[in-house]
């Protein structure tokens, strides 16, 4: 067995990241399932429906909403403190079939790779499909970072759902806290590319979990069509981030495609188009800093 430490950062998903949890909890080469809620401090009185996972799983409530890295990195820095070998990172909408994690693991030990994801099974506009790679999708930056007229994308791993070698992010250094939610996954492979890694990250295609997309991103679900303002702005901030801290040419050809993006919302959905400019200036505004070391 290996020692697994999986984390699932929660906002407004209770129930969604109890069934998470639930799907990986009593995994054998699971040790420790930390729920960090990200939606704490908002003091809603909701309650993760535990039951018989009260044992097994533990709820971190940290004072403030830390983003999709910062509440990740509570989890994975308590995995690196308990000395524990991997940490399996999940979204509250993924559901692990029984057997999962010990392919993710192996999957992960015979290679050289720092982390390895599954294939991701969604429904998209009615229809059932399985992504085996993160593809075009100028929401989250991808294909707008590597070529911003093109189709072309960063290869990178599936953020939804990985596992990573502790190790790797005590020699690495963990997520970068500056970006609060999206282009995560694409920043870590770009550092770790920079300090000389070339097998980084690794997806196993016929390991395959089922992902439904939460709230954040659509209120409906991915399906419904309708993503939120959230998604929208932080996603248009991360890209821009991103762009500063290592792309500091090519970042305006991207703010350019985001504003493009904004002015053909600007009827259909006015207020996404805002909230992509709110993105775009706050990300000009940040102060960026590459994190290159642990």
């Amino acid at each position: 067995m290996s020692a697994v430490a999986v984390v699932i950062v929660s906002y407004r998903s209770e129930v969604a990241a109890v069934a998470a949890a639930r799907s990986v909890a009593f995994d054998p080469d699971v040790v420790s399932v930390t729920i960090v809620d990200n939606s704490a401090s908002e003091q809603r009185h909701e309650v993760f429906p535990l039951d018989d996972l009260s044992e097994r799983v533990v709820v971190v409530r940290p004072e403030r909403n830390l983003g999709y890295a910062g509440g990740n990195n509570v989890g994975i820095r308590a995995a690196i403190i308990s000395g524990h070998e991997y940490v399996l990172v999940l979204n509250p909408d993924v559901d692990l079939a029984p057997g999962t994690v010990r392919s993710l693991v192996e999957e992960l030990v015979g290679s050289s790779a720092h982390v390895v994801s599954p294939a991701l099974a969604e429904t998209l506009s009615g229809r059932e499909a399985v992504l085996r790679r993160p593809g075009f999708d100028l929401l989250v930056g991808r294909g707008v970072l590597e070529a911003p007229l093109g189709r072309r994308f960063t290869p990178t791993f599936f953020g939804a759902a990985f596992l990573a070698r502790a190790r790797s992010f005590e020699q690495f250094g963990l997520l970068d806290e500056q970006l609060f939610l999206y282009c995560e996954e694409i920043e870590f492979v770009e550092r770790l590319g920079r300090q000389g890694e070339r097998n980084v990250f690794r997806v196993a295609e016929d390991v395959i979990v089922r992902h439904g997309r939460g709230g954040t991103v659509s209120p409906g679900g991915y399906d419904a069509g309708a993503r939120s303002t959230i998604a929208y702005e932080e996603a248009s901030r991360s890209v821009v981030v991103f762009g500063k801290t290592y792309h500091p040419i090519r970042v305006w050809l991207w703010m350019l495609a985001r504003l493009a993006m904004a002015g053909g919302l600007i009827t259909r959905n006015p207020p996404a188009a805002r909230a992509v400019v709110r993105g775009v200036v706050r990300g000009l505004r940040s102060r960026t800093v590459r994190p290159d070391g642990p």
